[in-house]
């Protein structure tokens, strides 16, 4: 991919990237300045907030997939998590969606220019502090969700009401709405008892191009192209279901305002499960650039441990790539609770950006990456054709 950023190789780098993006697609949108200040102030409150509004028809609500895991006393809980935005509210796109086009060598009236709308809607639309709703789980009965925080998303472990949930099923919470609201909204909660087996991956050049070595590659691959998968990992995705039916976590750095699309995505190519991102809304792209390339390792330790804190007694088979800090927090995490995760397997990602692959892929990061952990309990596997953990995925089964 060419650049006319000035960068002195062919991929600019992030630092350049962000820099170029000062036109109006660098601001999308959905300042303060357009919230309820209220609502705004008080979210901070959380579950104290006295100002909470129910969810309404001109809001919109994505209700997303989630496990259910036993606590510690046997119960049956789960972290519910719904995100609000206030529907159309995002200004006139046309400027923002013609800068990103012409950034990206895009004709004008490209016809790319109608998916790059659509990408770049969850980022204008307005978010929607302090909303609360109510979800009903079939006949066992009804759980408030929220009210949301700043960030417009709310996340709360509930316990869930009564019984019967069994393992490796799905049960489907459905939002509770207006008499006079006609739509549906739904997400799809899996059932994972203590035992068993679970696959942690990453998404972003594990299992979709993203192209993270290069910043106008990650916003071509985000805003303009179809999305695609990695060759060869639908394939060993389905074997690895077949033999384990495992529970499934697909763990991101991307923030939730691609949920939509990053979660058609998996449903298109690989097995249900719940999908795991950042809970921070971006209001420019610069951020969500540096969202896929800043501070990942911390965030990911924290939601492993999280993972870890619901389903201690799992085995875990974890998968990501080289391309940012995937190795590091899987060793973290497996040094941390030893027999927790029984094989880490990383994606060797080359041919995009030469000069950060010699570090990126060197075997002494991730021999660094993995010091200290035991390779008679834990299989340390790099991979370049995901065929190579056909054999590691047989040998885990025995």
């Amino acid at each position: 991919m060419s650049s006319s950023l000035g960068s002195k190789g062919p991929f600019p780098t992030t630092a350049e990237v962000e820099a170029s993006l000062v036109g109006p697609a660098s601001l999308l949108i959905h300042s303060r300045a357009q919230m309820r200040y209220l609502d705004w102030a008080a979210s901070f409150l959380g579950h104290r907030n006295p100002h909470t509004h129910p969810v309404r028809k001109n809001d919109l609500v994505w209700l997303l997939d989630n496990t259910a895991y036993r606590n510690q006393n046997g119960e049956w809980e789960a972290e519910c998590v719904a995100a609000f935005f206030r529907k159309g509210s995002g200004r006139d796109l046309s400027e923002a969606v013609a800068d990103l086009a012409e950034k990206l060598g895009l004709g004008k009236g490209d016809e790319a220019e109608k998916t790059i709308a659509e990408r770049l809607q969850p980022f204008a639309d307005v978010i929607e502090p302090a909303m609360t709703m109510r979800v009903r789980i079939g006949q066992a009965g009804e759980l408030r969700l929220g009210p949301s925080g700043p960030n417009g998303v709310s996340s709360d472990v509930h316990l869930l009401p009564g019984s019967g949930y069994l393992d490796g099923k799905a049960v489907y919470p459905t939002a509770v709405l207006e008499k006079d609201d006609p739509r549906g909204m739904w997400s799809t909660m899996n059932i994972a008892e203590p035992g068993g087996w679970a696959v942690v991956s990453d998404i972003d050049d594990t299992i979709k191009i993203t192209m993270t070595h290069d910043g106008m590659g990650i916003l071509k691959t985000t805003f303009v192209d179809k999305p695609e998968p990695v060759a060869g990992m639908p394939d060993l995705y389905r074997y690895i279901n077949s033999a384990f039916s495992p529970t499934w976590f697909y763990l991101s750095a991307s923030p939730y305002n691609l949920y939509p699309f990053l979660h058609g995505f998996r449903n298109e190519y690989y097995p249900s499960g719940t999908m795991i991102l950042r809970d921070a809304s971006w209001m420019n792209l610069g951020g969500f650039i540096s969202s896929l390339t800043v501070g990942t390792q911390s965030y990911k330790e924290d939601r492993l441990e999280k993972i870890h804190g619901w389903l201690p007694q799992r085995k875990f088979l974890v998968i990501g790539d080289s391309t940012q800090t995937d190795p590091e927090a899987y060793g973290t995490l497996a040094r941390r609770y030893p027999g927790w995760i029984r094989a880490i397997c990383i994606r060797v990602v080359a041919g995009i950006n030469e000069e950060n692959e010699k570090r990126l892929n060197a075997p002494e990061r991730f021999a660094e990456a993995f010091k200290g952990i035991d390779p008679g309990m834990v299989v340390l596997k790099t991979f370049h054709d995901p065929r190579e953990l056909n054999d590691v995925i047989a040998a885990l089964t025995v």
